[in-house]
């Protein structure tokens, strides 16, 4: 019955039941398909326009077998690339990558088979804030979105810490993504993956802005001791989905309608809390903190609240992640106060947030032994799993200059910098960080990193734009880079 109808009449007057049953019926794959133009664009490329169709006659030509039902992969792509050009205002089209080069070949590692999740942290980089600003045409995000997709894409993470995002970052992330929803700084893997899991989240995301309290003067001084805001945390909980042990949970469920009540139970609490936070902080003077500087003390006393409250109050593990600005080196950094062993400090703190109570108070008064506030997730897996994607040294971040230059991004440093081809890379000058609650998660599964990664230009190559001549600034051959910083993953 679908199937006369689907001839003798448009697919858009189709409801979405009977365009389900008609690509059923045709062996096509719907997944990541969530709205019915979607469903529809499938129908019209799997047969010809109604107009243009022989109709043969029931006696004489028997109906046409059915196409092959594409792979998954290729109806997902094919689903992504719709959803990505009803996305993108015709204006705009010249200056920006071919949608249908968007899964051109990288060499994003795949996820560590012995993994659950794979997590990231990415700097997504607001879009330029008008005429005069000196990032220009880099930060346009209109320019940047095909590659800041593609990038996505070839993660394919299940949970992304983000900061800078704009209101046009986030209307295109909600758009263009049909199995992962933007919960404020974080994208989750909301629909199942091809493992079959997904997060589901508990709570409202939440912000905190961290305030700096140093002296007040001119501009002339070091960022780091100005007051006023000095960064933010947001953080949220979740709960994985579709692990073993919770389908193994589901499949007891079913076979048991007697003990439904005890298998739904039992289902819940197979499935793991994770807590999130994100965190972006604004310029350290050198990367350096003071112990003794009451902003230092309050950055610690914030982010170690956080490491403390989070875990105890969700009882699950905690991934922070963000863009630290600063390096990892020198005693004193923040890193190293966060991840150092080291007595737990008091701090009277004056941003009491709601919910605050006894055994969630920062620093607990039991804790006197020495403590590490986190621990890097860089540092656990051996040096084969740590992907540096070419970036030898230095910071995560991308230089604006760099892009101006024959080569781009790591190339033009390399070649500054004079990089020995092959050389020993180290990640002691990132400041995008992935950490893990460390003692104060007892009790709880530790976040443990089986493989690490930077995801560069190396590793996934930008597209350029569909017209470079739109694009006149640019050197030859060369790309707008999707942000000014590289994401950082684990499979953890």
């Amino acid at each position: 019955a679908v199937g006369s109808l689907c001839q003798s009449m448009d697919a858009t007057s189709l409801s979405i039941s009977q365009l389900k049953a008609e690509l059923a019926r045709r062996g096509i794959s719907i997944d990541g398909c969530v709205e019915k133009r979607e469903l529809v664009h499938l129908l019209q490329d799997a047969a010809a326009p109604a107009s243009k169709r022989r109709r043969p006659s029931p006696e004489k030509a028997p109906e046409p077998p059915s196409p092959p039902p594409p792979p998954p992969a290729a109806s997902h792509e094919a689903c992504v690339k719709r959803r990505l050009v009803d996305a993108l205002p015709r204006s705009y089209l010249p200056k920006e990558p071919d949608p249908e080069r968007l899964f051109e070949p990288h060499s994003a590692p795949p996820l560590h088979a012995g993994a659950t999740l794979r997590v990231a942290t990415w700097n997504l980089l607001e879009t330029v804030s008008g005429p005069n600003d000196p990032r220009g045409m880099h930060a346009v995000f209109d320019l940047r979105r095909v590659n800041v997709l593609r990038l996505l894409l070839a993660l394919d993470a299940d949970v992304v810490l983000l900061q800078e995002l704009c209101e046009a970052s986030r209307s295109f992330l909600r758009a263009v993504l049909p199995s992962h929803t933007l919960v404020g700084h974080f994208l989750l893997r909301t629909a199942p993956s091809e493992r079959g899991v997904w997060l589901e989240p508990l709570e409202e995301a939440e912000r905190h802005v961290l305030v700096g309290h140093g002296p007040t003067g001119p501009p002339f001084k070091p960022l780091a001791k100005q007051t006023g805001p000095r960064g933010y945390v947001a953080h949220l909980a979740v709960r994985v989905r579709g692990l073993a042990a919770e389908r193994e949970a589901g499949e007891a469920e079913a076979e048991a309608e007697a003990e439904e009540a005890v298998a739904v139970a039992e289902a819940e609490a197979e499935a793991p809390r994770l807590a999130l936070a994100s965190t972006h902080l604004a310029n350290f003077t050198n990367g350096q903190m003071d112990k003794t500087d009451k902003e230092a003390r309050l950055f610690l006393a914030t982010l170690g609240r956080q490491l403390l409250r989070l875990p105890a109050k969700h009882r699950a593990p905690l991934l922070l992640g963000g863009d630290f600005n600063a390096g990892k080196h020198g005693t004193g950094s923040l890193h190293d106060l966060l991840t150092g062993r080291r007595p737990p400090e008091p701090y009277d703190s004056e941003d009491e947030w709601p919910g605050d109570e006894g055994e969630l108070r920062w620093p607990p008064d039991t804790q006197r032994a020495p403590v590490r506030l986190a621990r890097d997730l860089w540092r656990d897996p051996p040096e084969e799993e740590r992907y540096f994607g070419g970036l030898q040294r230095g910071s995560t971040a991308i230089q604006y200059a760099q892009q101006q230059e024959p080569g781009q991004g790591l190339r033009a440093r390399a070649r500054r910098q004079g990089w020995a081809e092959g050389g020993a890379c180290t990640d002691s000058g990132h400041i995008d960080w992935l950490l893990a609650a460390h003692e104060f998660a007892k009790g709880q599964p530790l976040l443990r990193a089986l493989r690490v990664g930077v995801a560069t230009e190396m590793m996934v190559p930008p597209l350029p734009p569909r017209q470079p001549s739109e694009v006149p600034s640019l050197p030859p051959g060369g790309c707008i880079f999707p942000s000014d910083h590289y994401p950082v993953f684990a499979d953890v």
